[in-house]
């Protein structure tokens, strides 16, 4: 008996050791982006690549939900070297700035702690408007959890249209 009770105490201290291990992440509701990566495949082809947290869990969109939740603001460097929206004149009419649209799926995990980090990889399969103006490009990306929280702007690297 007094070897049981010493295994059974062996094993509820190495149970208690490892949950203790695990660290509640702390992050507040709104969710946060940081830019990481472009990664240009071909001409029409390629990755963009951010890191997000979220306090509460709530990234990516449902099942029958039909509002995209990742903007990405298309940019394009003047002849004064600064970065304008896109909005382009035909005749008469008008097109405001361009914005690509993504939804990110459900994300939230299961259990009692809801915060998450991760990354998110936005294939980007079709080349940015083509002008030949629009030489160096870049984007501006927000995120918009479930209840409605948007996320800091991050804006990728400059990226060269050859």
């Amino acid at each position: 008996m007094k070897h049981f009770s010493s295994i059974l105490f062996c094993i509820l201290l190495f149970a208690v050791s490892v949950t203790s291990c695990v660290k509640e992440k702390n992050f507040p509701i709104e969710p946060k982006i940081e830019f990481k990566e472009y990664l240009k495949y071909s001409l029409d082809s390629a990755d963009c690549i951010i890191l997000f947290k979220d306090g509460d869990g709530d990234i990516g969109v449902l099942e029958g939900d039909t509002i995209p939740d990742l903007k990405m603001k298309y940019l394009y460097k003047g002849a004064d070297l600064l970065f304008h929206p896109y909005d382009e004149t035909f005749g008469t009419s008008k097109f405001d700035t361009l914005f690509y649209t993504y939804r990110v799926p459900d994300l939230m995990p299961e259990g009692q702690y809801k915060a998450l980090d991760g990354e998110i990889r936005i294939k980007l399969r079709a080349s940015p408007i083509y002008n030949p103006a629009h030489r160096v490009v870049k984007f501006e990306i927000r995120l918009q959890d479930r209840a409605g929280h948007l996320s800091n702007i991050v804006s990728t690297n400059e990226i060269n249209i050859p």
